[in-house]
């Protein structure tokens, strides 16, 4: 199955299945200007974290949600009740049709692993403002190693090869034109829940990870997977990196001159929109 397939068929239960944390997004916050912003949040899925992020902006502000599946966007639409609106847009993460130097913020949460590094964060680059701020929430190979699904599920970590370690980020942020690393900063996370819980999660393949395995390879690892588990209650800790960068005045000469050729941010609407990918 390809990653593509696996959001398409995930979609309407990925809510459900995956675990949304708080703690980075109020980190975020506490490092925004205290006005309105204009921001994009890049591979957003179901708009899970969107949501959540757009909830603690000013009021007034403006947050575009992107990703590059229909399925995923349809869920986003689907849970607006719009008291404050995510504007969704189908785009891919490496050709956003965004005005650019237009945005205060972007971000993307457990998802930049999906990403052709380079250009994201060259695009990110790109549309911010001067003072700009880029955030990048995901997992590194070493935590990823120490979840319940890396020390526990057959193959896990060692099937997993997209995730970027700290340092490599860190490198292609100081690498890329017109960003400059600010800071990171480790989440940890408790959790506790059932091996029921766990299986669930697994047969609903809520980690794209899980579309690497046959459906052969799926069963066995999971029947090993649950025969290690003991109790009923399984507890671990989940650990997660927030890369924090801003806009460098480097290049905005070079900036400015590209700045007619890309599309404008779209305008807050009472009804999410979906424009063509650029």
């Amino acid at each position: 199955m390809s990653v593509a397939d696996h959001f398409s068929l995930v979609a309407s239960v990925y809510d459900a299945l995956r675990t949304t944390d708080e703690a980075p997004v109020r980190r975020i916050r506490e490092l925004l200007p205290d006005r309105r912003v204009i921001g994009l949040d890049i591979g957003c899925g179901t708009g899970r974290y969107s949501r959540l992020l757009r909830g603690v902006l000013h009021s007034g502000s403006v947050l575009v949600a992107s990703d590059v599946s229909a399925a995923m966007l349809a869920e986003l639409k689907a849970s607006d009740d719009g008291s404050e609106p995510v504007l969704a847009l189908r785009s891919t993460a490496e050709q956003v049709p965004i005005r650019t130097g237009s945005l205060d913020l972007v971000t993307a949460f457990n998802s930049v692993h999906h990403f052709d590094l380079k250009q994201f964060l060259a695009v990110a680059g790109r549309v911010l403002k001067p003072k700009g701020q880029l955030f990048i929430y995901t997992r590194t190979p070493e935590q990823n190693a120490r979840t319940i699904w890396g020390r526990r599920f057959p193959g896990f970590a060692k099937r997993e090869q997209r995730l970027h370690g700290e340092a490599a980020l860190r490198e292609a942020v100081r690498r890329t034109p017109g960003l400059k690393l600010v800071d990171t900063q480790t989440f940890r996370h408790p959790r506790s829940t059932t091996p029921e819980r766990l299986r669930a999660q697994a047969e609903g393949h809520h980690y794209s990870t899980f579309s690497l395995y046959s459906p052969e390879e799926l069963r066995e690892a999971m029947a090993t997977f649950l025969g290690r588990l003991t109790g009923p209650e399984v507890t671990w800790v989940d650990e997660h990196l927030l890369v924090i960068a801003g806009r460098s005045w480097r290049d905005r000469r070079r900036q400015s001159k590209i700045a007619a050729t890309t599309a404008t941010v779209p305008v807050p609407a009472k009804e999410p929109i979906t424009p063509s990918p650029g």
